[in-house]
């Protein structure tokens, strides 16, 4: 990937910065390889790659914006970090999006009220939810949507939840 694939730049609304395609992808093209610092909680920016464990991703990851629409998707890397892959076809001048939900299981309440953060949706899809989500709350639709484009710690509970149910515990 070239500097001119990803164009950091500011977004609609109050969102703030984002990330926008510098060029047109494929569906399941990698877009974006996240690197950063993994920390062992969750942040307003961090990315939850286990369960116990998060990465504070750095630019241009740092810029991914969620919608209740994404054109990403993750597959998580042999290092265990998500890979950003197009979900769709992308065209040059879109904003690159994801879904927090495909990675988050849950928010994690703050011990200080200062450093929680508002969960209010502000993507403007036709689909939005009103509040960026986490895996634990998505209807069974959207999982299924998702499969194959979410954290593997999330594909790994979900096979055992399949497993447990099959063998009737």
């Amino acid at each position: 990937m070239t500097k001119v694939d990803i164009v950091i730049k500011e977004t609609r609304g109050a969102i703030g910065m984002g990330a926008f395609a510098g060029r047109s992808f494929k569906k399941g093209e990698l877009v974006v390889r996240a690197t950063g610092e993994v920390i062992s909680y969750q942040t307003r920016h961090s990315i939850q790659i286990d369960w116990d464990r998060h990465l504070e991703p750095d630019p241009p990851a740092r810029y991914l914006n969620h919608s209740c629409e994404p054109n990403l998707g993750i597959k998580t890397n042999e290092q265990g970090l998500p890979d950003f892959t197009a979900m769709r076809d992308i065209e040059k001048g879109e904003e690159l999006t994801w879904d927090y939900a495909m990675s988050e299981w849950t928010h994690y309440e703050r011990s200080d009220p200062a450093l929680e953060f508002d969960l209010t949706c502000l993507c403007g899809s036709k689909n939005c939810r009103g509040k960026m989500g986490y895996y634990s709350e998505l209807p069974v639709e959207m999982k299924e949507k998702y499969k194959g484009f979410i954290s593997d710690y999330l594909a790994r509970w979900e096979d055992g939840q399949k497993l447990h149910n099959e063998e009737g515990d």
